[in-house]
């Protein structure tokens, strides 16, 4: 029988709540024509924190002492996390984006990012510790403990590894769909550009959601170690490297995708990932 806090109502709950809030302040900006102002970015901010706020309600709602427990352990556990697989997302982040503006600048002759962050860090390499907070909080922290800390879990029994973590990037990629209407955002930019550019975003999205998926996998659940991997795309993928144009900007998510591609092959053909992946599910529906 499958116990109250791990019911399907609480996950479609969670989907439902956090894609109307996110939607309702973001586009409550631009329906009134007060983007841009102070009081306009607070309101499309205060969106952006939905998922991982009403995950941790559902959380503390619904979940025995035991479950929060373990729940807020694989949040923080560094141990568990480990070592490896945040340093292979950096290395292989870092790979990405030189590769793409060694194509991008070298071949294609694109205008070189400006690396505003990198050349800021370099007069002054205290302030990494404040590019590292913002990027945490702009995606990791508010967030993670709802994408990857209370929905994947239960998408990846019902779905498996790739569905699962496809649907989740689904939901994850239209989830930002007030950022394409805001001025100053990202997907602003790829709108405005192209809307090729902006409607590939979704599929960047859900390939990005399957690596992700696959290091929380390899890590033994570990959120933790799925916000960094999500915190490091961000941060070596885009964060550092501005300003820099729309073109440099799809050149790297084309890259990534590619990358995330060969993810994809490894996850669905691989016997042991297969295996490493029914030994996770097992351990999740053991708590149904």
């Amino acid at each position: 029988m499958k116990k109250k806090w791990m019911s399907t109502k609480y996950l479609v709950l969670f989907i439902v709540l956090t894609l109307a809030w996110t939607w309702i302040c973001g586009f409550i900006p631009v329906l009134f024509g007060f983007t841009g102002t102070g009081i306009g970015t607070f309101v499309f901010y205060f969106g952006g924190g939905a998922p991982s706020v009403t995950a941790l309600f559902l959380v503390f709602l619904t979940y025995p002492k035991d479950k929060r427990k373990d729940y807020f352990r694989r949040c923080f556990s560094f141990r568990q996390a480990g070592w490896k697989w945040p340093l292979i997302t950096v290395f292989v982040f870092s790979a990405l984006s030189v590769l793409s503006l060694v194509i991008g600048v070298g071949l294609l002759k694109f205008e070189m990012p400006t690396m505003d962050y990198i050349k800021a860090i370099a007069a002054n390499p205290l302030i990494i510790f404040l590019v590292i907070l913002l990027s945490l909080i702009s995606g990791p922290l508010n967030e993670e403990f709802g994408w990857r800390g209370y929905a994947l879990d239960r998408l990846l029994v019902r779905f498996g590894f790739l569905k699962g973590s496809l649907i989740l990037g689904f939901i994850w990629a239209i989830w930002h769909l007030p950022w394409f209407f805001t001025p100053g955002q990202a997907q602003y930019n790829l709108l405005k550009d192209s809307v090729f550019h902006a409607l590939m975003f979704i599929p960047s999205v859900m390939m990005l959601s399957v690596f992700v998926s696959f290091v929380y996998v390899k890590t033994g659940r570990s959120i933790l170690a799925g916000a960094l991997v999500h915190m490091f795309s961000n941060l070596i993928g885009s964060q550092l490297l501005s300003s820099y144009t729309t073109e440099i900007s799809m050149l790297i998510r084309y890259v990534n995708m590619v990358f995330f591609f060969g993810v994809i092959i490894y996850a669905a053909s691989s016997r042991r990932f297969k295996a490493e992946t029914a030994a996770v599910i097992e351990i999740i529906r053991e708590q149904e």
